[in-house]
């Protein structure tokens, strides 16, 4: 019987191992709403009823990131992790200057784009399944360790999903181009954060507990992303199947 990949592997190629099955397995890759998605098969009134769902989830996105800095302590070992995840925190909240729009104004502008107004998207009653993926998703930033947290990131799957709904977007659901600068970002901007991410992890997979702790975040990761769209795809009568955790 082949031992868990937590057992087998350490460091680089435990990040490795972890990235592929991330890949392959994140509802990103998986979730039959984005396969639709892509193929412009999604009713535009789910599209935008998910949209609104998605708003709040990223405005929790740099709260999150603090968290996850607040628990990178101060030595000088960390010095370097402390100032990645500072990255990461201000492009998602937005320069504190005006210079750069952060994560979630960019989404509401692409909400502007599938004909949503800002106000109407800000006011959306959160639904049950939004509250708890956003509930467990800083639950667990504020109680695990910044390597263990970072684990379960979705960086990068979003880098491929970014790249599938671009297209989409503009050609099926006729999204303007100056309305697609959130996915036009990170088609880039996440290859970044995911090295990063790697970093993180390969530097701290030490012991078989400490990758088992990672592996389970990734896996939580997995189930607070399908929630967030089963939840969202159900509420308005979407007819695809939700997705099963892996």
């Amino acid at each position: 019987m082949t031992e868990a990949p937590w057992i087998r592997f350490e460091g680089e190629r435990f990040r490795d191992e972890l990235t592929n099955f991330k890949m392959a397995h994140h509802p990103f890759k998986t979730h039959p709403f984005f396969a639709r998605l892509e193929k412009g098969e999604v009713p535009l009134p789910v599209v935008r009823a998910w949209a609104k769902q998605f708003y709040p989830w990223l405005a929790s996105v740099p709260i999150a990131m603090a968290e996850r800095f607040a628990n990178c302590s101060w030595e000088p070992e960390n010095d370097r992790y402390r100032r990645m995840i500072l990255d990461q925190l201000i492009e998602e909240a937005g320069d504190p200057k005006g210079k750069a729009p952060g994560h979630p104004e960019l989404w509401l502008r692409f909400c502007e784009g599938l004909g949503l107004s800002r106000e109407e998207v800000q006011s959306a009653p959160l639904l049950p399944s939004t509250m708890v993926a956003i509930d467990d998703f800083l639950y667990t930033n504020r109680v695990n360790s910044f390597y263990v947290s970072a684990a379960g990131s979705s960086e990068p799957p979003n880098v491929e999903l970014c790249a599938r709904l671009l297209p989409a977007f503009r050609t099926h659901y006729k999204v303007a181009e100056s309305h697609l600068e959130y996915y036009t970002l990170h088609v880039v901007a996440d290859v970044e954060h995911s090295e990063w991410i790697g970093q993180i992890v390969a530097g701290f997979a030490s012991t078989p507990a400490i990758r088992k702790q990672m592996w389970d975040q990734m896996l939580r990761g997995f189930s607070i992303h399908a929630l967030l769209v089963d939840g969202a795809t159900a509420a308005n009568g979407d007819g695809a199947a939700p997705s099963k955790a892996k």
